[in-house]
């Protein structure tokens, strides 16, 4: 069967041949059948199968290879060619050579490398095989969606190596006279001497000189601003190789602007790093944030509870307008502060919710309540912000935790609202609904309330257990006349619960209440004592509470921070290490430029609204160690801050090369706003393109870019708005794996990949030559036949029958003269 499916093109046909013996009889029938059978074989479209050699032969003379491709192939031994050579050369197009020893025509363009566009030419010669000598690096064009039906050998050769100035970093903003530091970033392909040549407003500075290995390289230099306006840095290196030089040249631009000084409140080692860097910098308390904030950037290292909820919201109207704030480690930073969920931690990059890993339940907190008739003082009253807080707490909880309330007044009226129970979404839900059933009453005793929790805490298996005691007023314990026994020691009482395992906060809220024992609860308890004044805090000091009880948020053990690869950082490997930091969580869409544990970040950065925001989680005061004494500290977060200066331009350009094509975005601000339904376009190497609106104040488009670079325009209507000096790597020397794209284009289309080109030989195939004319032409001539023997037998019968026999004639003519015969009368 299979030999007949080769030898037909449609072999189903043939099943015709079944309907011929159906023909009715005649004459002709022989013919017919003959005529039919003949057409019905051509329809099946008979085929001989011939050995073919064809094979086209594709050559890579961009620029990337030179003339490797084509040394290699001279290797082919004359036999691989086949019965037709041919030969293509490609590198933004491709064309017909008629040698090897021939060069690329000048029109070529070998300055792109277009595999797709070389293999499309060399299908449409209808070729048995394909062979691709190339470093596989195709600077456009999609080559596995251009691959052809026939098979693609593929013989890899290595690039040029290559040295590439990939970028140069230099800060967004700075002001008159201050030394900046700039970062050249170097690729090498091969080890190389280098040298890198800076200049600043065209003025040539110290030349640089460096050994470096193969790979990626950071060179930084120091640069001085000038006068207020735009500061034209630009850096050329020279390596002692032979390469391309197309990408060897960047430059970068900063923005000189009057000096505003930053702001720090709390502290005062940041301040001396930054002094050390050349900012002004104002050292203040929490009172210096009001309106209007005319800082350059704020740094903060204090706890939430220094702050009024107007000043909060203040610091995030700042960052959102285009402000920079940066927050820094300290005993009342991040979840130690109690910054959680407030307005400024979500402009944060970090957020302070930290999963610890501990033995499952890892928490088994229980709060104890006072339910007084005094809590039902203040609008809102004290006890509708204790329920407040108690829910941010359930809130906050995870499933394995275990929660519990009790509220106190006097002896009787002392329970649970709900006892020890998991945070489960239902229980969570019912928990819910018990704490705002709560009902102030009675008097003001703690000690059975306490022994409840205690009692409770002690019978369960958790690796944290916790109380927090909260009350508004004098504790009548051993006093009053609902109290029995002596007046408790309440120090020695939380301590014995702390020999069980059980540690104790507590929280005196407004001016009636008793520090002195809520605080000797504390001290006793190993907990933390907060003073409460501004009974609105109170929802933000339980969730501090929780956060500080129930996650492990100091990592007090020393730390090697890792860099990660960041624009504003030239470190690579381990930093010196600091002695503790506070654990946080880098949201999604913040950066990383260093890390600790399980990739906690240290320090990082991110963008809210139109401003940016930056964490560094260690204390520069305290726990730094030799990373915040390290020489090359200031200059780190002196280029973190200088980032969170900078402020939005009215037209901010932002460029990203991807292949061959360059995608623009501007953001238009004005005091603060956005502007939207502007009719901005772009140009950049002579082509000009109309830019779409593509979110409020955000406008993109997307130009075709040739080389590594130029300047790029952006104007409203007739109006030049921004321009930018767009340094976009050339794709045709982009650090990718050639062989393995060659490798998957050979796999695709059933190819092979050719070690040596010298051993090559394509394996011969059978093309099939089409011969269905000739039944065809037979089926005619059968036809054409039966039409002529047809006519032949037709006209003799026609002669014979126009002269009648004799003996016919005359018996025709004795009937005519014959009298009819009569007929006998009847009997």
């Amino acid at each position: 069967m299979d030999q007949v499916a080769s030898a037909f093109a449609f072999p189903w046909a043939l099943a015709l041949l079944v309907l011929l013996p159906l023909l009715p009889r005649g004459r002709a029938r022989v013919w017919r059948i003959a005529a039919l059978a003949l057409l019905v074989l051509a329809l099946a479209q008979p085929q001989i199968p011939r050995p073919s050699e064809d094979l086209v032969v594709v050559v890579d003379v961009s620029d990337s290879v030179g003339d490797a491709a084509r040394a290699a192939t001279a290797d082919l031994p004359p036999g691989s060619w086949g019965t037709v050579p041919r030969l293509v050369f490609f590198g933004g197009d491709a064309v017909f050579a008629d040698d090897l020893s021939s060069p690329p025509p000048p029109f070529l363009d070998v300055g792109q490398t277009d595999i797709a566009r070389a293999l499309q030419v060399a299908a449409a010669q209808s070729p048995n095989r394909v062979l691709l000598v190339s470093d596989g690096v195709a600077s456009r064009g999609d080559v596995l969606a251009a691959a052809p039906d026939v098979p693609v050998d593929v013989h890899h050769v290595p690039p040029r190596p290559n040295a590439r100035l990939a970028a140069l970093l230099t800060p967004d903003q700075a002001t008159p006279g201050e030394t900046l530091e700039a970062v050249a970033v170097v690729e090498l392909d091969r080890a190389a001497e280098v040298v890198l040549r800076p200049s600043v407003d065209g003025v040539a500075t110290a030349t640089l000189r460096r050994s470096l290995a193969a790979g990626r390289h950071a060179i930084p230099f120091d640069v001085v601003s000038g006068d207020v306006g735009t500061l034209r840095v630009e850096a050329t290196m020279e390596v002692d190789f032979e390469q391309p030089t197309s990408d060897d040249r960047q430059t970068s631009e900063v923005a000189v602007t009057e000096d505003v000084p930053v702001l720090v409140i709390g502290d005062p080692g940041m301040a001396a790093a930054l002094r050390v860097q050349g900012f002004d910098v104002v050292e203040a308390g929490p009172e210096a944030i009001s309106s209007p904030l005319e800082a350059s950037a704020i740094v903060i290292r204090a706890g939430v509870g220094d702050f009024s909820s107007g000043q909060l919201e203040l610091l995030t109207r700042y960052v959102e307008g285009g402000g920079g704030l940066m927050m820094t480690g300290g005993p009342d930073s991040f979840g130690l502060g109690g910054w959680y969920r407030t307005p400024v931690e979500a402009v944060l990059p970090v957020s302070s919710d930290v999963r610890t890993e501990v033995t499952i339940p890892q928490v088994a907190m229980v709060i104890v309540l006072d339910k007084s008739m005094s809590m039902v003082a203040g609008n809102p009253s004290r006890i509708d912000l204790a329920k407040q807080g108690t829910i941010d707490v359930i809130d906050l909880a995870y499933e394995d935790d275990l929660l519990g309330l009790i509220v106190f007044s006097d002896p009787s009226l002392t329970e649970w609202v709900f006892p020890l129970r998991q945070a489960t979404e239902r229980g969570k839900r019912e928990m819910y609904e018990a704490t705002l059933s709560i009902q102030p009453q009675g008097g003001t005793i703690l000690l059975p309330g306490y022994g409840m929790a205690v009692e409770a805490l002690e019978a369960v298996d958790a690796s944290i257990k916790h109380i927090v005691v909260l009350s508004d007023g004098i504790l009548y314990d051993g006093a009053g006349p609902f109290s029995s026994g002596p007046t408790p020691d309440w120090y020695r009482v939380a301590a014995d619960a702390r020999a069980a395992g059980i540690t104790t906060s507590a929280i005196a809220i407004g001016d009636g209440a008793d520090p002195s024992q809520l605080g000797a609860i504390a001290r006793g308890g190993g907990g933390r004592f907060y003073e409460a004044y501004d009974v609105t805090t109170l929802p933000r000091i339980f969730t501090t509470e929780a956060l500080a009880a129930s996650r492990d948020l100091l990592r007090d053990e020393v730390t090697y921070p890792e860099a990660r690869r960041h624009p504003l950082s030239s470190l690579t490997g381990s930093a010196p290490p600091v002695d503790a930091y506070i654990a946080t969580t880098l949201k999604r869409e913040a950066e990383a430029i260093l890390v600790g544990r399980d990739d906690e970040p240290i320090l990082a950065v991110g963008r809210q609204g139109l401003g940016r925001t930056a964490a560094l989680t260690t204390d520069v005061n305290a726990w730094g160690g030799a990373f915040t004494t390290w020489n090359q500290f200031p200059g780190l977060v002196g280029t973190v801050v200088r980032w969170l200066q900078a402020r939005p331009a009215r037209y901010s350009v932002t460029t990203q090369r991807d292949g061959s094509a360059l995608e623009v975005v501007v953001d238009a601000v004005q005091d603060g706003a956005y502007v939207n339904n502007l009719a901005l376009s772009t140009r950049f190497q002579g082509r000009n393109v109309a830019m779409r609106q593509v979110a409020p104040g955000r406008y993109a488009a997307t130009l075709e870019v040739e080389g590594s670079g130029g300047t790029l325009i952006v104007a409203d209507g007739q109006e030049v708005v921004a321009r930018r000096t767009v340094a976009t790597p050339d794709p045709e020397y982009a650090p990718v794996d050639g062989a393995a794209a060659l490798a998957a284009l050979a796999e695709r289309t059933g190819g092979s990949v050719v070690a040596d080109l010298a051993t090559y030989r394509p394996p011969s195939a059978a093309r099939a030559t089409p011969i269905w004319a000739w039944p065809a032409g037979l089926a005619m001539l059968v036809f054409l036949a039966e039409l002529v023997w047809r006519r032949l037998g037709r006209d003799g019968l026609v002669e014979a029958g126009s002269r009648p026999a004799p003996t016919l004639i005359a018996r025709r003519a004795r009937l005519r003269s014959s009298p009819p015969a009569r007929r006998p009368p009847p009997s």
